[in-house]
C-alpha cells in the first residue's frame, strides 16, 4: 500500500485549507453583504413609506386648511345667515369655483346653513360636464347627515373628518373612495350658523401617492380596523362595502401590532400571498388620519420584490465564486508544486483571507513575490479591493438616498419635507430674535397648457428652467423649494416692510418675464404669488402656508399676474376688491 509522503499530505492539507478559507470568506462576505442590503432596503423602504404617509396627511391637511380658510371668509358668514342676494354671495361662488378648478381631487364644495333644516346655500359639483354651480332650485336639506350635525356641535376652527368610504357624490362614480371634510361657520359671538363642507376624491390622492414610486413598488393602505383601502389587487379593497372583510392584519400577521396600539412601524420580508412567490420586503407605518384630534389612524405600507433588493448581492456572489475558484485553482497548483516551501506563506494568505478587513493582516500579504505565492497574494488583494469597492458603493447609495429624501429629483430644489423643516427652524429663530420673515407661495400660470400642448418632458424642462431662475433671482439667505407640481414656495428672511416683500416679489416676477425655451419654441410662463408674513399672519408653519396659498389663489383669480399679501386679503373691506400691487 502506497503511503503519501509528508509533502503530499501537507499539499493536500494546504489545498483543503486554502479552498475552505476562500469559500468561508466568500460565503461570509456574501452573507454580510446580503444582510447589509436587506437592512438598507428595509430602512429605505420604511423611510419611503413615512414620506408617503406625510404626503397623504399633508393632502388631507391641505383640504382641511382650505375648508378653514373658506369658512372664515366674511362672505361665508353672510351667506350662512341667509343673505344670498348681496355681492358677497356672488363673490363666494366665484371663490368656490376657483378652488374646484385648481383642486381636481375636490368633488364638492358646499356651504350649508344651520337654519331651514340644514339647507344648502351654495353647492359646486364636479361631474361629467366638469365643475358646475348647482342652481338654487336643486339645493337640498342636509341637517340629518353626520357631517352637518356633528360639525355644528364643534367649536369654530374644528375640522370634521368622515370615515373613508365609497360615497360617490352627485355626478361622480358611486364607487369612488370619498372623505368628507367639514368645519363650522361661526359668527362674532362664537355661535355656529352653518357648515363649510368639502368632499375629497381619495382616488386622486392615492394616485398622487404612488405617482413618484418606482414601478416595482406596491402600495398598501388600510383603515383603523384593517380594511384595505389601497391594494395592488383592486378586488381586495373596500371589502366592507361589498359584503366581505379583507383585513391587513389577516393578510400580513406581522402588522397586527399596528392595529393593537403597539409599534408605530414594522418591517419584514416574506410573501404577499403564500401561493404567490416571489418574496418581497415590506414596510408598514401607522399614521394619524388627517390633522384632527382623536385616535383615528390609517396604516400605509410599501413592498418591493426581494429579488431586486438582492440583485447587487447576487452579482457580488457570482464575482466571489469566480474569485474563489481562481484562487482555489492557484492554491492547488502551488500546494502540489511547492508543498513545504509554501506552508508558511499559505498560512499568511489564509489568515489574510479570514481577516479581510484587518489592515495588518492585508499588509503582510507577499504581493511583491514573483512566484505563484505572489500571484495568489495579488489575487486575494484584488478580491479584497473588489469587495471594499462594493461596500463603498453601498455606502454611496445610502448617502444618495438620504439626499433624495430631502430634495426634488427633477429640479434639485429642497422638497416639501425639507422646506417644512427649514420653515419650522425659521419660526423658532424668528420668535427668539424678533426677526420677521415672509412665505411666498408661487404658482405657474398656464403650466397645464404646456404639458397638454408640448408634452410632460417639455413641462419638466420648463420646471427646471423656472427653478434655476428662481434661485438666481433670490438672495443667498432666501430659501426656494418645489412644493409639488408647478408650485414653489420661498422663505424670504429679514423682510421688515411691505416694500421689501414687494422687491422680492418683483424679482420673482421679473425672472419670469423672459419666455421659457422649449426646444425651438419660446413659451411665456407667468406666476401668481401669495404672501403670508410672520408673525402677523400666524405662528405656525401650516397656518403660514395655508394663508400664503389662499393669497395665491386670490392673485390667480385677478385679471393680471399680481402678487397678493394675505394681510390685504384678510383686511379688505366687505364688498371691496383686494388691493394688489403689480410688480411685473
Amino acid at each position: 500500500m502506497i503511503k503519501l509522503g509528508l509533502s503530499s499530505r501537507l499539499s493536500f492539507l494546504l489545498v483543503f485549507i486554502g479552498v475552505l478559507a476562500s469559500g468561508a470568506m466568500g460565503y461570509s462576505t456574501y452573507q454580510t453583504n446580503r444582510a447589509m442590503l436587506m437592512g438598507e432596503a428595509e430602512h429605505s423602504l420604511l423611510t419611503s413609506t413615512q414620506l408617503l404617509g406625510q404626503r397623504f396627511t399633508a393632502a388631507l391637511g391641505d383640504a382641511a386648511a382650505d375648508a378653514l380658510v373658506l369658512a372664515t371668509l366674511p362672505s361665508s358668514l353672510q351667506v350662512a345667515r341667509g343673505d344670498t342676494s348681496g355681492p358677497g354671495n356672488l363673490r363666494l361662488r366665484q371663490v368656490f369655483l376657483s378652488f374646484m378648478q385648481h383642486h381636481p381631487e375636490y368633488l364638492q364644495i358646499r356651504l350649508i346653513s344651520r337654519a331651514d333644516y340644514g339647507l344648502e346655500r351654495i353647492r359646486v359639483d364636479r361631474g361629467a360636464q366638469g365643475v358646475v354651480l348647482v342652481p338654487e332650485s336643486e339645493l337640498q336639506e342636509k341637517a340629518h347627515l353626520p357631517y352637518v350635525f356633528d360639525t355644528l356641535e364643534q367649536n369654530a376652527g374644528h375640522v370634521y373628518l368622515s370615515p373613508i368610504g365609497l360615497e360617490g357624490s352627485a355626478g361622480s362614480n358611486p364607487d369612488q373612495p370619498v372623505v368628507t371634510i367639514g368645519t363650522p361657520i361661526a359668527d362674532a359671538g362664537g355661535n355656529n350658523v352653518g357648515v363649510l363642507v368639502i368632499d375629497v376624491d381619495l382616488s386622486q390622492v392615492f394616485e398622487r401617492i404612488g405617482r413618484d414610486m418606482p414601478a416595482d413598488y406596491a402600495v398598501y393602505m388600510a383603515n383603523e380596523w384593517g380594511d384595505f383601502l389601497v391594494h395592488p389587487d383592486p378586488s381586495q379593497t373596500f371589502g366592507f362595502a361589498r359584503g366581505r372583510r379583507v383585513l391587513m392584519q389577516t393578510s400580513f400577521p406581522a402588522t397586527a401590532p399596528l392595529f393593537s396600539g403597539g409599534d408605530a412601524s414594522v418591517t419584514f420580508n416574506g410573501f404577499a400571498h403564500a401561493q404567490q412567490p416571489p418574496a418581497e420586503v415590506f414596510a408598514f407605518v401607522r399614521l394619524p388620519y388627517g390633522q384632527v384630534d382623536g385616535n383615528r389612524f390609517v396604516t400605509l405600507g410599501l413592498a418591493r420584490p426581494l429579488s431586486d433588493v438582492l440583485a447587487p448581492a447576487n452579482a457580488l456572489g457570482s464575482q466571489i465564486v469566480r474569485l474563489v475558484l481562481i484562487s482555489s485553482a492557484v492554491a492547488i497548483v502551488l500546494a502540489v508544486l511547492f508543498g513545504r516551501a509554501v506552508s508558511r506563506p499559505l498560512r499568511t494568505l489564509a489568515h489574510a483571507v479570514t481577516h479581510i478587513f484587518d489592515e495588518d493582516a492585508v499588509d503582510r500579504l507577499p504581493v511583491g513575490r514573483t512566484d505563484e505565492i505572489g500571484v495568489l497574494a495579488r489575487c486575494f488583494d484584488r478580491m479584497r479591493i473588489e469587495i471594499r469597492f462594493q461596500v463603498h458603493a453601498l455606502h454611496a447609495r445610502q448617502e444618495e438616498l438620504t439626499h433624495l429624501a430631502g430634495h426634488d429629483t427633477l429640479t434639485g430644489l429642497p422638497n416639501r419635507m425639507r422646506f417644512m423643516e427649514q420653515l419650522e427652524l425659521s419660526i423658532r429663530r424668528a420668535a427668539q430674535h424678533h426677526e420677521p420673515f415672509a412665505v411666498l407661495f408661487v404658482d405657474l400660470n398656464g403650466f397645464k397648457q404646456i404639458n397638454d400642448q408640448h408634452g410632460h418632458s417639455a413641462g419638466d424642462a420648463a420646471l427646471v428652467t423656472v427653478a434655476q431662475r428662481l434661485r438666481a433671482a433670490l438672495r443667498e439667505t432666501d430659501i426656494v423649494a418645489r412644493f409639488g407640481g408647478d408650485e414653489f414656495v420661498i422663505l424670504a428672511c429679514d423682510v421688515r416692510s411691505s416694500e421689501a416683500i414687494a422687491v422680492t416679489a418683483a424679482r420673482v416676477q421679473a425672472a419670469m418675464d423672459t419666455a421659457v425655451p422649449l426646444g425651438s419654441q419660446w413659451v411665456n410662463v407667468g406666476v401668481s404669488i401669495g404672501v403670508s408674513e410672520f408673525p402677523a399672519d400666524g405662528n405656525h408653519a401650516d397656518e403660514l402656508l395655508a394663508k400664503a396659498d389662499a393669497a395665491m389663489y386670490a392673485a390667480k383669480s385677478s385679471a393680471a399676474s399680481h402678487y397678493v399679501r394675505y394681510r390685504d386679503l384678510a383686511h379688505a373691506p366687505e364688498g371691496a376688491g383686494v388691493h394688489r400691487t403689480d410688480q411685473s
